[in-house]
């Protein structure tokens, strides 16, 4: 079996919105207007996310420094 990838910064911010809004990836993938694949693949730095950061960002209530909007 392959070695799991980390959660990026971005994306632990991701996941403790998440579980204080007892929401999961699947919901917000729907709120966004994405897959769970997507959202998971970005979370965990395998696909830029330059359209959906920002969408995820405004659904949970986290605001993005220079860095985080440029991934």
């Amino acid at each position: 079996m392959g070695k799991r990838s980390e959660l990026t910064p971005f994306g632990r911010q991701v996941k403790i919105r998440l579980l204080e809004r007892g929401m999961d990836a699947s919901e917000l993938a729907r709120r966004v207007g994405t897959s769970p694949v997507q959202i998971s693949r970005i979370l965990h730095g395998k696909r830029p996310g330059r359209e959906q950061i920002p969408k995820i960002a405004s659904e949970l209530g986290i605001e993005l420094d220079e860095n985080q909007r440029d991934a």
